[in-house]
């Protein structure tokens, strides 16, 4: 047998890259290759939950271009009860709670209900008022035709009264509110009303000339008159009641206020007098004698 050197085994020995190359190269190259080695060798790790494909769907975006169809749905996105408590409250706003305007116009606009009656009132202008002239010259030996231009008429002037008014109302308000100490910017944004506010409330606004058209035929002008008073005096005066609180932050209020009426007044003037207005039957028309002189022969 051999002799054994305890003290030789009993030491500790170092084994260089050199002594073993091989098995050295290949625990390194397998740290590193290995693909579970390098989740495992980090200690800070999270476990997650797998999800559900619901939470898995993105989350809707609401930010849309103002040119694309979609910035627009939301202001379509009205129910019918809401079109017809609008409508109630642009001609009795006592039926509906004083803070209407704040809670559900201003908070919510929508167009829908403006283009619609805008429409209506369109084709109710120009039947009432072929209606009106048919009327009007039913005992004369004339021979009465439709006048399809009213309608083109009546769209130029109601969709430019709904759009552009309201426009420069909102212009108004904007550059005239008054500063009201630090609560300033606080102020404008609760008072001053939104563009697409401003249209919802105008387009509303002229529900009642609906019924007011179809009266205007009744061929008796003095009665004609006091419907465009009481027409223009109802919708004037929603507008300004719920208006009225951005309407004191105004340094023109009272300017405001008397724009507001007239423009409501001239408009419904507008109607009566081209559509409806009944000729003067006072006017008598005389013919020049007729005389004939013969030259002698």
């Amino acid at each position: 047998m051999t002799n054994v050197n305890t003290g030789e085994l009993l030491n500790f020995q170092d084994y260089s890259p050199e002594h073993n190359e091989r098995s050295a190269r290949i625990d390194v190259e397998a740290v590193h290759t290995n693909p579970y080695n390098s989740t495992l060798s980090t200690p800070n790790y999270n476990f997650e939950e797998p999800k559900s494909p619901a939470d898995e769907q993105p989350a809707p975006t609401t930010n849309h271009n103002f040119w694309t169809i979609e910035y627009y749905q939301k202001y379509f996105d009205v129910q019918t009860d809401e079109v017809m408590e609008r409508i109630i409250s642009s001609v009795l706003p006592q039926k509906v709670s004083r803070n209407y305007f704040d809670e559900r116009i201003k908070g919510k606009p929508d167009l829908y209900g403006p283009i619609w009656i805008s429409v209506t009132l369109i084709f109710t202008i120009a039947v009432s008022g072929n209606i009106s002239n048919y009327l009007q010259n039913a005992n004369k030996a004339v021979h009465w035709r439709y006048d399809f231009h009213l309608v083109s008429y009546a769209a130029t002037a109601i969709f430019c009264y709904v759009w552009l008014v309201p426009l420069a109302l909102w212009a108004a308000l904007k550059w005239t509110v008054r500063p009201d100490g630090q609560d300033e910017i606080e102020t404008q944004v609760s008072n001053s009303p939104t563009m697409m506010s401003l249209f919802c409330l105008y387009g509303y606004s002229l529900s009642i000339y609906i019924p007011v058209a179809i009266l205007w035929t009744i061929q008796v002008s003095w009665l004609q008159w006091l419907f465009v008073l009481m027409a223009a005096l109802v919708s004037g005066a929603v507008l300004i009641f719920w208006l009225m609180p951005a309407l004191k932050k105004s340094q023109y209020s009272l300017i405001l206020i008397g724009s507001i009426l007239a423009f409501h007044f001239l408009l419904a003037t507008g109607f009566m007098l081209y559509f409806f207005h009944v000729p003067s039957s006072d006017v008598s028309v005389t013919s020049a004698p007729v005389v004939s002189t013969l030259k002698p022969t």
